[in-house]
């Protein structure tokens, strides 16, 4: 197993609710496309090891493909999902942290955040999202879904706002005292949106893992077949090459939020749910 670069140690999640705190209602496409689905967000708690000094909680989230409430486009407003997202977890921080500082709270996006209830898998501009994850949390990190297009204009903004990253091409950084890694889309047809063919999408994780990441916010991510959970073998065999680290993705949905490989990476598959990490005591 290779060494990480710089010596940080991993985050790691050391408890995690089994039922959500909240859970926030919307509307999707059902499968086919045929006709609409009622469903509802879970916000799960949970307690993770190492997070920075700068933070005091870290959200993660992904596959927000909805519009909140119950009913179609027709009969309530056409607001995403994800919009009305921060707003509540903002509220469940102040309830849950005594000194609640909303500019020390960490927020990861691993893609598909636009959704329409009448089109299952549909693609669209997530920016209002993250525009209000901005609007409420000091630190918006993320990456593009295959479902994430967004215009010249959005791109533009997220360039220009203070505390908001979109990693549109894959790169290496330290926010929040985190050094975080983030590449975006599927493995795919190039000829598609957010998609790379998979030897080069391969080629580029392993050098994002060779600097050395502690968090690694992906859209697409490993399998477990151990546990029977969907992913792709060639990631979870090249991650498991390198230093543990916390790996964040969606795309497809687990049973479960969590599972850790046998070099001790976690991955968090956020897809279809919210995990808000307060930092944990060390003993």
């Amino acid at each position: 197993m290779k060494k990480r670069a710089g010596g940080q140690a991993p985050l790691k999640v050391i408890c995690m609710a089994k039922e959500p705190i909240e859970q926030l209602a919307y509307t999707t496409a059902s499968s086919g496309s045929q006709g609409v689905s009622y469903d509802y967000l879970p916000i799960y708690l949970g307690e993770i090891l190492g997070l920075p000094a700068e933070l005091d909680a870290l959200i993660v989230t992904s596959d927000l493909q909805g519009i909140a409430g119950h009913g179609t486009r027709e009969e309530h407003s056409s607001k995403l999902v994800g919009e009305e997202l921060p707003e509540i977890v903002a509220l469940l921080l102040e309830s849950i942290l005594p000194q609640y500082d909303p500019e020390r709270v960490g927020v990861l996006l691993c893609g598909d955040l636009y959704g329409d209830p009448l089109k299952r898998g549909a693609s669209g501009d997530p920016l209002p999202v993250w525009k209000a994850f901005h609007q409420h949390f000091g630190t918006v990190l993320g990456v593009a879904g295959n479902h994430d297009l967004f215009t010249a204009e959005g791109a533009g903004w997220l360039k220009a706002a203070s505390g908001v990253n979109l990693f549109a091409e894959p790169k290496i950084a330290t926010y929040c005292g985190m050094t975080v890694a983030g590449l975006g889309g599927v493995i795919g047809r190039a000829d598609k949106p957010n998609r790379m063919p998979e030897e080069k999408y391969l080629d580029t994780l392993q050098k994002l893992l060779h600097r050395g990441p502690q968090v690694l916010m992906l859209h697409q991510g490993p399998d477990f077949p151990s546990q029977g959970l969907p992913g792709h073998a060639g990631m979870r065999r090249m991650v498991e090459a390198f230093p543990p680290m916390l790996i964040c993705c969606g795309h497809v949905h687990w049973d479960q939020a969590i599972a850790e490989l046998d070099n001790g990476t976690q991955v968090i598959n956020a897809d279809g749910r919210v995990l808000v990490f307060t930092a944990a005591e060390m003993d």
